[in-house]
């Protein structure tokens, strides 16, 4: 479960999958990338639309207009796979790995 960012430099990754097996394979890839599983976490709904993402983004640090996009992305569910890169470097390969797993990223992360 993630931590409460405690470094200033820390960016916070986001990433939308349709089923909960793709976002693990996509933990795994994060894992052996050099990820701890306190810079992983998962939030989701596996039935049905995502609730009001405002507030949990908002108290997390990802942009509103990024929860909206999952919001209309994910109208049968979804989970969210939540990044924290501590360097620069990490959140290209951040980015990479999901990307490359099939997460879907936000238009302005690509």
């Amino acid at each position: 479960m993630m931590r409460k960012s405690t470094y200033s430099s820390e960016t916070l990754v986001v990433a939308g999958f349709h089923e909960v097996f793709t976002a693990a394979s996509a933990i795994r890839a994060l894992n052996q990338a050099g990820f701890e599983d306190d810079d992983i976490g998962m939030f989701g709904v596996l039935a049905g639309p995502f609730g009001d993402l405002t507030c949990f983004c908002h108290d997390i640090g990802v942009p509103i207009e990024h929860a909206r996009y999952y919001e209309n992305s994910f109208e049968d569910g979804g989970v969210l796979l939540l990044v924290r890169a501590r360097e620069s470097f990490m959140k290209e390969t951040a980015v990479a790995v999901l990307h490359e797993k099939g997460g879907i990223l936000p238009p302005t992360t690509q």
